[in-house]
């Protein structure tokens, strides 16, 4: 798909969160053809607890996996 085509559908996307009455957004997406897609609206310092929080998430749940990899490899 060409870059514009799915930068559309992402605001699309996002015009129809809004209109259910979601306020804070933040959005990211990747392919595997190095196509990369980071999207926001809202409050600055909501949307900035929405990244903060994804990232310990991320952080925890990455940790978590490694450590069941070690756990399972001995």
């Amino acid at each position: 798909m060409v870059d514009e085509v799915i930068l559309a559908k992402i605001d699309n996307f996002i015009e129809e969160l809004k209109a259910e009455g979601i306020e804070d957004i933040v959005f990211a997406a990747s392919s595997p053809d190095r196509f990369m897609a980071v999207k926001f609206d809202g409050d600055p310092m909501a949307i900035l607890y929405l990244v903060r929080t994804l990232d310990v998430n991320i952080m925890f749940e990455s940790l978590n996996e490694m450590v069941t990899r070690v756990n399972q490899d001995g």
